[in-house]
């Protein structure tokens, strides 16, 4: 079989555990690695069965295979390894899945994502985790492509609180590309497919009849984009998709990645991905393709220490690794404007670029600075000890504290 080098490696590791004692694994590679090649390199002469999250996706495994349903329900086939694709989901059926775990002398999880779905580590489950690879090699050898961020600055969408009406933005920025827009209401996907040519809707109790031929016309080229509800098209691998909008909330960092996962595919003519980022996804989990720590216990899944900040540009809506000048327009950031010092600077240094508060602060202090009794008293009330009022009065007015003060507050 050939693999690529992450691939064999991965394979190595997996076989290392095993040997070492370890039951159950859990393989992390992004969405687009080759989760399912590798698996496959790693099973190679081993009776292996797969376990699917549905049966939408169970002729798409690359063996003998079953679904969640199926297994959980008690039929429990024979193997020397169940291989758990998209092994994530199981978080919801936790104590049935511990028990399938029992039936079976090696468990192989996959997942672009081994996070569950509440945020908690997938520790539980698995007893052994493999990082196959990170999203700096895979960019690096041209496995993906490189993501760009856009979250529209110009024309907030007051209804649905994003960025912008995911209609607009999606002629603005994606017309006449092929890709997915995410929504959280199949209500608003209908809509938006009315308005963009070429689109059908898929969601997550819709008839699976009818999803499988939408996602099939989508695979064919009859179809250009696809508004989802409910539900991640996970075995949808359609590598010419190249533009991913997200429309609706996303609270989930696992949810974020499968999203963007889905257009990070190289293609002919291909040079990267486009993410139209409505609800400001990015700014709370980064860029797509940062690098990840992944961990069975504690933080299941965060960004590598010492990911860079993000900046996003107020004239195209880029965003990108904090920077003064944007990599895509040009448009510059002004530099932000000096830091007046209310307290202890003179009325004539502070200048007229005060707000109605600031003008306030001078307008009270120049008072006190001329009545001695109403500073004091002012500073009683606060009930401080001398030592600490006289640092305040000279940092708020400027000038040392009246030595008599001494005394005076110590009544």
């Amino acid at each position: 079989m050939n693999l690529r080098p992450y691939q064999r490696r991965a394979v190595e590791d997996i076989h290392r555990a095993w040997a070492t004692g370890a039951r159950r694994i859990c393989l992390a590679l992004p969405t687009g690695a080759g989760k399912s090649i590798t698996a496959t390199a790693a099973t190679e002469g081993a009776d292996a069965l797969w376990l699917v999250p549905s049966t939408a996706l169970r002729e798409q495994a690359p063996g003998r295979a079953v679904t969640v349903q199926s297994l959980l329900g008690g039929n429990r086939p024979a193997c020397d390894v169940l291989i758990a694709d998209e092994c994530h989901h199981l978080a919801g059926e936790a104590e049935k899945w511990k028990a399938v775990i029992q039936d079976y002398p090696r468990v192989l999880g996959l997942s672009a994502t081994p996070i569950r779905h509440d945020g908690a580590p997938l520790g539980e489950s698995f007893d052994h985790l493999i990082v196959g690879a990170h999203y700096s090699e895979l960019l690096a050898g041209g496995y993906l492509v490189p993501a760009r961020v856009v979250r529209p600055v110009d024309v907030p969408d007051g209804e649905s609180g994003l960025a912008q009406h995911p209609v607009d933005a999606w002629t603005k920025y994606a017309e006449g590309r092929r890709g997915f827009a995410f929504f959280g209401r199949v209500e608003l996907a209908k809509r938006f497919a009315a308005e963009i040519p070429r689109c059908g809707v898929i969601y997550g109790d819709q008839d699976e009849g009818d999803r499988a031929r939408t996602m099939a016309a989508f695979r064919a080229g009859a179809l250009d984009v696809l508004a989802s509800v409910q539900t991640i098209v996970e075995g949808l691998d359609v590598p010419s998709a190249e533009v991913c909008m997200l429309a609706s909330g996303v609270t989930h960092e696992g949810a974020y990645l499968q999203k963007v996962g889905r257009v990070l595919r190289p293609s002919p003519g291909k040079t990267e991905a486009l993410v139209i980022d409505l609800p400001g996804a990015s700014w709370r989990f980064g860029m797509p393709t940062d690098d990840r720590e992944y961990s069975l216990e504690g933080a299941a899944m965060c960004r590598a220490a010492g990911a860079p900040a993000l900046s996003q540009c107020l004239s195209c809506g880029a965003v990108y690794e904090a920077a003064v000048v944007c990599p895509r327009c040009g448009w510059e950031r002004p530099p932000k404007p000096p830091r007046v010092r209310i307290w202890g600077t003179p009325m004539e240094e502070a200048g007229a670029e005060l707000t109605p508060a600031q003008r306030g602060k001078l307008a009270w202090r120049e008072r006190m600075l001329g009545d001695e009794d109403a500073r004091l008293a002012w500073f009683r009330a606060k009930g401080w000890p001398p030592k600490r009022v006289a640092g305040a009065h000279q940092g708020m007015f400027g000038c040392a504290m009246p030595r008599s003060w001494f005394r005076r507050l110590k009544r």
